[in-house]
């Protein structure tokens, strides 16, 4: 029997009390924004403490994370992928008759009812909904936007629209992209990946099929050209249309001219002749704007509109944010948490600051993950002139004996070493003329980024 696919008729009326559990995380936020303008009364907590003043601002009434009140008189509770079964809070609203679903249900509910584009792939996935959300609105639509990232343009993680068009991040770990119902489908790549959720590689190609063909006899799916793993899937499904700089390509990509403040690009396909300017760096953009581009055409945007509206993109928050600069020293914060996500922030980098010493700090994200990717880690790792790792982020899970940060380094290149948190104050300090330093990692070294940052402004400023 096939998967119910939720739609609005699953949320309580507006005016009715939402309570968010996890609500810090970005998914989360996006939601919240959704709920506070569609006019539902919104609580939340998260373990997070620190992030309650932004909630408070968007509207949400916080509650410590212990409290179980808010959610046992909410009519319901949505809960984040992070937060356990036996969460009290969750046990409470249970015992109280109050329902509760995922956020990945939520958002569908909030978008399945309208004409959704929905971005799939184990890269590039939040980049790529942003930068197709800013074609539509320089098309003059007036498209939702979820993204999993705070995008500057729109002050948060979601953009408000009264459009029929919906655009969402979808996520395939714990399957969370099957509860969307998309008209048309993006997929930039498909690896290996959350295989602590799926058990098989075979079980998380079956979900991208799933998911993939829901799309196919509306308004397609779109693949890139230039990932194995994407035409293999594109192959599976039997009708898909392709992006890239593979010449085999529908919509083929050629990057005209690159700089360190972005590139001017040209896409051809049967429909579209573009020339366009990217105000951000590297192949891996200038796929993601391809990918973004052919959608808002499919979609219905003028080609004339689309030229200049991503010259001023510069990235998602934690997608090669540049943080400081100080005489010829770059500390940059960057999402990378998979070995080719790795290699390609490595790669942009080097792009990016020819002749630069590249110092990387990165924080291994998961256990699981490590456990699977070690080798492989340490081998992208290598490309850098120096590379830090830092101990494992465990996020959701369990320790496991024997993985740890010296599983990354075992087989790497002597540059490849591991580190604690407090070595980085001395590499800030050390650091001179023509130096870049990128943290890269999806846990909390995005604090450590930032604290590297205010050094180094510190250190110019002589405090």
């Amino acid at each position: 029997m096939a998967e119910r696919i939720p739609g609005s008729t699953d949320l309580p009326p507006a005016g009715r009390r939402i309570h968010l559990l996890g609500t810090a995380g970005a998914g989360m936020r996006a939601i919240a924004t959704v709920l506070l303008d569609g006019g539902w009364v919104v609580s939340g907590s998260d373990r997070d403490a620190a992030a309650s003043p932004g909630l408070q601002a968007l509207g949400v009434h916080v509650v410590p994370d212990s409290d179980t009140t808010a959610a046992s008189r909410a009519d319901l509770v949505v809960y984040s992928a992070a937060v356990p079964e036996s969460h009290p809070a969750l046990a409470a609203a249970r015992s109280a008759g109050v329902p509760a679903m995922k956020r990945s249900t939520a958002l569908g509910a909030l978008v399945n009812d309208r004409r959704l584009a929905a971005v799939a792939g184990t890269h590039g996935k939040t980049t790529v909904t942003t930068m197709l959300g800013l074609a539509l609105e320089a098309a003059g639509r007036d498209p939702l936007v979820l993204v999993g990232g705070h995008v500057r343009e729109w002050a948060g993680n979601a953009r408000i629209g009264a459009g029929p068009e919906a655009v969402v991040e979808a996520d395939e770990y714990d399957r969370s992209f099957l509860q969307l119902d998309p008209s048309l489908a993006i997929i930039t790549s498909v690896e290996v990946e959350h295989l602590e959720c799926y058990g098989s590689e075979a079980e998380l190609h079956s979900a991208f099929e799933s998911f993939a063909a829901r799309a196919a006899d509306r308004e397609g799916v779109l693949l890139c050209a230039d990932d194995e793993g994407a035409l293999a899937l594109g192959r599976r499904i039997g009708t898909a249309t392709t992006y890239g700089f593979s010449a085999d390509a529908d919509y083929q990509l050629q990057v005209v001219a690159a700089a360190p403040d972005g590139q001017r690009c040209r896409l051809r396909g049967p429909d579209v002749d573009l020339s366009f300017d990217l105000g951000a760096a590297g192949a891996h953009n200038a796929q993601n704007a391809a990918a973004a581009l052919v959608a808002a055409v499919r979609l219905g945007a003028e080609q004339s509109a689309l030229s200049g509206c991503l010259r001023q993109f510069q990235g998602v928050e934690r997608r090669l944010q540049l943080l400081a600069s100080r005489g010829g020293v770059f500390v940059i914060d960057d999402y990378a948490h998979h070995p080719t996500e790795v290699r390609a922030s490595l790669s942009a980098v080097r792009s990016t600051w020819p002749g630069a010493r590249l110092v990387a700090v990165f924080q291994p994200h998961l256990f699981s993950r490590t456990r699977a990717m070690a080798p492989e880690f340490g081998a992208e790792l290598a490309a850098a002139d120096q590379a830090w790792v830092l101990p494992v982020y465990p996020a959701r899970e369990e320790p496991i004996p024997g993985v740890d940060a010296e599983l990354v380094v075992r087989d790497a290149a002597g540059h490849v070493r591991t580190a604690v948190a407090e070595d980085t104050s001395e590499l800030v300090r050390r650091a001179r003329g023509d130096t870049v330093i990128l943290f890269m990692g999806a846990g909390d070294i995005t604090e450590l980024a930032h604290r590297a940052a205010r050094e180094l402004e510190g250190h110019a400023l002589g405090v």
